[in-house]
């Protein structure tokens, strides 16, 4: 036992841990529990994508498919484990989700209904396979789009991909891997989205690039206007490039396209019209009001502009809507036949309803008063309360009327102001008072489209903003040769001798001017716009001057114009020159009378006033210029105090703070330099000629110089052609 006392506890070894005594709520709060594993941690959040498609059963290509239509996407975890870099990660909760999504058990069906197919055609049996083939299972994507946007506003923030991606389906050609089908349909949509933005002015802004054309348009809901950006491709001949998957981008064109087609049945149902639009009846049996001249092939006609035929469909529409077959008449002629029915009645019947009519308004009255208490928390003005708490003879005095709570009121009457108008045929239109206000710019204006002039995006900006639109075709309801015309359109270096048959009373004018007219909200002049000459710059409506610090040129330019501040050199000319005139015309009207001396002592004092004023002009620079430069000295002064008294970590903030200001300074600096040395290029002298081609001049000059000496060493510096 050595030096141990009986009755005292053995001491711990010092190689023993130090909780080793410790109990189990101590260990637990001291060394934390110990996790099991898959449930905390990544293992817990984030699944790969190999384990998913183990959980869920299904191929790559069906997974791909159901995370593009249930809008599912990759995650990366802030803290990848260092054996699974470059693995896709899922979040646990989206896995869940496309576990209990209808479309999988649709595509295991299909799979399966597949597989029948493939059975039958194997055993060389082709009419069991095209038997088979009507009864494949079918699944609709309805359910996603109400999942994914519960409201209006949230679909029309996605529409921009959607209709980007529409406009480019509807410009591709139809190959082995876009069925023409596919085509057809992105065109339709797009037609009927481009006659809901002219018909309605929705069309804001546009811009000309490389890309393409970028449109915006801002469609109301809700009493707020929501901007929806979109990009048009160029009418050119697309070649589809081999390294593209085209199965991904059909998969997205499926959900765009649901999503397109509730966002326009939403639309077109605030204006009255029943969307998909109208088509022509195939046989004899039924009747259409829509000619078939007026509609594109694929809503049955023979029209060939699409967005042609979309709008005069859709103006068919509206002409049934403003005859009367709306909602409201509907209701308005259901009341008018129950009240005829009410009066055949007997004077007991008579009785029971109005006793049943007064027990139901007053319940609604009742309603209505909650609704209003529940929005508002306040209570009414005093007449309304009185009103409100009067008896049932109230009532039978003035049966007809329903009172509404203030809120409910208000609501309606804002959307009676800003929602709906009427147009000049009449036709009932739901706009604004801006889109009211873009709608009048091209009014009364008439623009013909000559053949090479793309048609798509002019016409909606022209329909857009009030205009009419003619082209070169069997369909254009303007003909060329019409006196109406006020702009034609043309894009060649030069007009055609044809052109000059036409009447004298039309501008001929290059696809930029519609644009800017439009972008500026203002009727620009057409003489930089003309055929043949160098357009001024395009510039983008998207850009904020102010928050870059630089204003273009042109664009001062438009402004000086738009308030009446500019005026030509010419007509500046013009202006002094007539002042010359004046003045000498007044001093030869000056009677022969007056002495000479008294000119001499007129010239005299006033060459004295102008040495006065030139000197007094002078003195205040001078005072200004120190002034300007003591304040500058000043502020300086404060900067550097202040930066002194400042924390380390504050100084440092506020230095990248000047560090970006320096840089954006740098490059408004640059822009304002480059304009200098463009705008002193095309300065002219004395003679006429600007500084350019002086300087082109000099340099052939001196070429010629340096030929003149070479030949004289009997060499020359022309190339010889070659002979082939």
């Amino acid at each position: 036992m050595g030096n141990r006392i009986k009755g005292r506890t053995k001491k711990k070894s010092i190689k023993a841990a130090i909780h080793s005594g410790s109990s189990q709520q101590q260990k637990l709060s001291r060394m934390g529990k110990v996790r099991k594993r898959h449930h905390a941690g990544l293992d817990a959040t984030f699944i790969g994508r190999a384990k998913v498609l183990k959980k869920l059963q299904i191929s790559l290509r069906d997974f791909r498919r159901l995370c593009i239509l249930k809008g599912v996407y990759p995650r990366q975890p802030k803290k990848a484990p260092k054996n699974k870099k470059g693995q896709v990660f899922y979040h646990i909760k989206d896995v869940k989700a496309l576990a209990h999504e209808p479309l999988l058990d649709k595509f295991r069906e299909f799979r399966a209904f597949m597989k029948k197919v493939r059975r039958s055609a194997n055993r060389h049996e082709k009419d069991e396979a095209r038997r088979k083939e009507p009864l494949a299972p079918k699944y609709t994507l309805h359910h996603l789009v109400r999942e994914r946007y519960p409201r209006f506003a949230d679909a029309l923030g996605d529409l921009d991909d959607a209709l980007c991606l529409v406009h480019l389906f509807a410009c591709l050609p139809s190959d082995g891997k876009i069925k023409s089908g596919i085509t057809r349909k992105a065109q339709q949509l797009a037609a009927s989205w481009g006659a809901y933005c002219s018909v309605t002015g929705s069309v804001t802004k546009s811009f000309i690039s490389v890309k393409g054309v970028y449109l915006e348009a801002d469609i109301m809901t809700s009493g707020q206007a929501v901007p929806v950006r979109w990009v048009t491709p160029h009418n050119f001949t697309q070649h589809i490039p081999e390294g593209v998957d085209f199965r991904v981008m059909l998969t997205f064109f499926e959900f765009y396209e649901t999503l397109l087609g509730f966002v326009l049945f939403k639309l077109y149902g605030e204006m009255g019209v029943r969307y998909p639009l109208p088509t022509v009846a195939s046989g004899g049996g039924g009747e259409s009001n829509v000619s078939s001249a007026t509609l594109h092939p694929t809503l049955g006609g023979k029209a060939t502009s699409v967005l042609a035929a979309n709008l005069s469909a859709l103006q068919l529409a509206l002409n049934d809507a403003a005859k009367g077959n709306s909602a409201a008449d509907a209701v308005k002629d259901a009341m008018q036949s129950n009240d005829g029915n009410n009066d055949d009645g007997n004077d007991a019947s008579d009785e029971v309803n109005r006793k049943a009519v007064r027990a139901q308004k007053k319940k609604q009255r009742e309603l209505m008063q909650s609704i209003d208490e529940a929005l508002k928390g306040v209570e009414e003005d005093g007449d309304d309360n009185e009103d409100d708490d009067d008896d049932d003879d109230f009532v039978d005095e003035d049966e007809d009327q329903v009172p509404i709570a203030a809120p409910l009121r208000e609501a309606l009457e804002a959307i009676d102001d800003s929602a709906t108008s009427i147009n000049e045929n009449g036709n009932i239109v739901i706009t604004s008072p801006d889109a009211q206000k873009r709608h009048q710019l091209f009014h009364n204006m008439t623009f013909f489209l000559s053949r090479e002039v793309p048609r798509g995006y002019l016409e909606l900006i022209i329909l857009s903003y009030g205009g009419k639109v003619g082209w070169e075709g069997q369909d254009s309801p303007i003909l060329m040769d019409d006196s109406s015309i006020t702009h034609h359109v043309v894009d060649r270096p030069k007009l055609l001798p044809s052109y000059g048959a036409l009447p004298k009373s039309r501008e001929y004018i290059q696809p930029q001017w519609v644009l800017d007219s439009a972008n500026f909200n203002f009727i620009l002049p057409v003489q930089k716009y003309g055929v043949g000459h160098e357009l001024p710059p395009h510039l983008s409506p998207w850009v904020d001057d102010n928050e870059e610090g630089y204003v273009p040129k042109y664009k001062e330019e438009i402004e000086k114009i738009r308030n009446g501040e500019m005026l030509d050199e010419n007509e500046a000319d013009n202006v002094d020159s007539g002042a010359v005139k004046a003045i000498i015309k007044d001093s030869d009207e000056v009677p022969e009378g007056d002495d000479s001396a008294s000119d001499e002592d007129a010239e005299s004092i006033a060459d004295e006033s102008e040495e006065d004023v030139e000197s007094e002009e002078e003195d205040d620079a001078v005072a200004e210029r120190k002034a300007i430069k003591k304040k500058q000295t000043e502020d300086e002064e404060a900067a550097e105090l202040a930066k002194a008294l400042m924390s380390k970590k504050a100084a440092r903030l506020y230095g990248r703070m000047q560090h970006g200001i320096a840089q954006k300074q740098a490059k408004v600096d640059n822009l304002h330099k480059k304009r200098r040395e463009i705008e002193s290029t095309r300065e002219k002298t004395k003679d006429g000629k600007t500084q350019l081609k002086l300087k082109v001049e000099r340099l052939k000059k001196e070429r010629r110089e340096k030929e003149d000496k070479y030949k004289e060493t009997g060499g020359s510096m022309k190339k010889k052609r070659r002979h082939t």
